[in-house]
């Protein structure tokens, strides 16, 4: 078994082996099989991103989640209206994770990344905690039922415009799993309370290899410009991005890396910086390996995040 991802200006012909296409776009939906995110390709192109297996897919909606599954992956997605009230918006999280942990149970599979996209995130609450407080306590309640260890799934969280959340995961069956730390970062869970009240619960990267053709994947959370756990370069864009790639580096080889694909998420670019960021992304992954969005960071001091997917033959 096999999948591999790309990005496209066109939609596939035929999506029997399609696990996910995802579409850039402002607005949060799920119609006719394209999960669109929220989130705008940054020159406003429509570009689209699509998982090919060599399985054939089928769909199915279990507990409000949009799923997609093979024989030997799944992907899931839900969109989750939110109101005012944070206990309110907290209670639906919680649910949406036990839901998405019952379905992986349920079919016997691990999950390798769950991806968040969360509207205004650092906006605050009456009780003076943020979007993402609101999705790490979530979180926390409901791993602290499912964990006894840190092997927690890789993760992304990005803050969006408007009022409904996405939350989307990939799982599968495979001969070997394992989450993997950063060398240069401490663990998110382990971050002082100075820097978050809730505690961030995810791996920094999940590596797993392919039944059968013990093909290698690994799947990178959302990295950024944090060494140790201290954020570096306040708001300098190039600079930020030198120090994620230092962080991306940690886990696998660019060079000559095609199987690599990666987003960049970035708050706000400059005119004056357009070239020299297409520039820099074109010479680290090459053209036509990775995309641009418009997103919010997890630290208002932070403008820039990197995730990707990459074989592992590649890994340092």
């Amino acid at each position: 078994m096999s999948f591999e991802i790309f990005f496209t200006s066109k939609l596939p012909e035929n999506r029997k082996k399609s696990l996910a296409i995802i579409k850039y776009s402002r607005s949060i939906s799920h119609d006719s099989g394209i999960l669109s995110t929220g989130l705008q390709e940054y020159n406003g192109n429509e570009i689209f991103e699509v998982w090919n297996t060599d399985e054939n897919v089928f769909y199915e909606n279990i507990n409000d989640f949009d799923i997609y599954k093979s024989d030997n992956y799944l992907f899931g997605s839900r969109i989750i209206d939110m109101n005012k009230s944070y206990e309110d918006n907290k209670i639906k999280i919680i649910n949406a994770y036990n839901n998405l942990f019952e379905i992986t149970k349920k079919e016997k599979m691990e999950i390798v990344k769950i991806w968040h996209f969360i509207p205004e995130l650092l906006s605050k609450y009456d009780n003076d905690k943020t979007n993402y407080s609101l999705l790490c306590e979530s979180r926390e309640v409901v791993y602290n039922s499912h964990f006894n260890d840190f092997n927690f799934p890789a993760a992304t969280a990005i803050g969006i415009k408007g009022k409904k959340i996405l939350i989307y995961f990939f799982a599968g069956r495979f001969s070997k799993y394992k989450a993997i730390e950063n060398k240069r970062q401490v663990s998110s869970y382990l971050y002082p309370q100075e820097i978050f009240k809730e505690k961030p619960m995810f791996s920094r990267a999940v590596s797993f290899d392919n039944l059968g053709s013990g093909d290698r994947k690994i799947f990178i959370s959302g990295t950024a410009s944090i060494k140790g756990y201290k954020s570096m370069h306040s708001l300098d864009l190039k600079e930020q991005l030198n120090e994620a790639l230092k962080n991306y580096g940690t886990f696998i080889n660019l060079n000559n890396n095609s199987s690599n694909i990666s987003r960049i998420y970035i708050t706000n670019i400059k005119d004056e910086d357009k070239l020299w960021i297409q520039q820099k992304l074109e010479k680290v992954f090459g053209i036509d390996q990775f995309i641009v969005v418009k997103g919010d960071i997890c630290r208002k001091e932070l403008i820039i995040e990197v995730e990707g997917v990459s074989d592992e033959k590649h890994k340092i």
